[in-house]
């Protein structure tokens, strides 16, 4: 029998739906979305070295969390855990500003209205950065397979066959490069993952001392890094808070002709014009046009 669970309480503008389906990250393992009980599976590894399937699904007063590997839940685990959930539905967001900018502009009430803002990311930033670079001159098919098998590369779940958790920096920073390439079949990002993988496990790059610099330097350390240019760079910016920064894609272009400009194709300069007016927000309110209108997303 397992355990029931608990819920991680949040503030009355959050949701956890629109949360989940904020980014394409609910279709990348070892994130998986179950459509039909409306929950997203998470395979994550503890700090001990645990495997465990997070099952987070919405609840009247915030988010519901159970570990079905798990028959009891030790207060260490939970307190673990729900750090974990909390900053990958960046729960701890106070988007009271934002709503209160927004309503300054004709057209975007459905932001405050259907309580969207927050974006899902991953556990860890450097998660994250491995997978917008798996985004970089590619089509999204790709990304979801060069994401499925770096994931094979991550401890294996211990009774359930093919889930694995996403492997960390020391892990593919041990891995022989060779085999690593020849199994993630990522391209030339290869490369560029593994040396970003050998800076953080050698403690040239301290990623939790990056979550506290200001938006600015966080854009232009992202940016200082092999593979990652201004769209990579504008979109962790935004994943971790800061807005400011527009991150212009295919599907950001696609989504501009097709609501903005009849159809018609536009410059990165007129996307960047128009978004210009949202000032400090412009970064966020272009990804949420982007989701809003993504259809293989939501």
């Amino acid at each position: 029998m397992t355990c029931p669970g608990f819920v991680i309480r949040a503030a009355p503008q959050f949701d956890f739906g629109k949360t989940v389906h904020s980014h394409g990250w609910l279709m990348l393992a070892p994130f998986s979305w179950d459509a039909e009980n409306e929950s997203l599976q998470y395979i994550f590894q503890t700090a001990a070295g645990d495997i465990q399937r997070l099952q987070m699904s919405g609840a009247e007063s915030g988010v519901r969390v159970q570990l079905p590997d798990c028959r009891e839940i030790s207060p260490s685990l939970r307190d673990e855990v729900s750090a974990a959930v909390r900053r990958m539905l960046n729960m701890d967001w106070d988007l009271s500003a934002f709503y209160a900018a927004m309503r300054a502009h004709a057209g975007y009430d459905w932001l405050e209205r259907e309580r969207r803002g927050r974006i899902l990311i991953c556990p860890s930033l450097w998660e994250d950065l491995a997978k917008v670079l798996l985004t970089t001159n590619c089509n999204w098919a790709q990304t979801v397979q060069m994401s499925r098998r770096l994931c094979q590369l991550g401890a294996k779940h211990p009774t359930v066959d093919g889930c694995c958790a996403f492997p960390g920096p020391q892990r593919i920073a041990e891995m022989d490069f060779a085999e690593m390439a020849e199994l993630a079949r990522a391209g030339y990002r290869n490369a560029y993952l593994r040396e970003l993988a050998l800076a953080i496990s050698s403690g040239q790059i301290d990623l939790d001392a990056w979550l506290e610099l200001d938006g600015e330097a966080l854009y232009k350390a992202v940016k200082s890094l092999k593979g990652f240019g201004n769209y990579a760079a504008g979109t962790i910016a935004r994943m971790y808070g800061h807005f400011d920064r527009i991150a212009i894609d295919t599907a950001c272009r696609a989504m501009f002709a097709a609501v903005h400009n009849d159809g018609a194709k536009a410059d990165d300069n007129a996307i960047a014009a128009r978004y210009d007016t949202f000032g400090e927000y412009r970064g966020l309110v272009l990804w949420m046009d982007i989701m809003r209108h993504n259809t293989s997303v939501t």
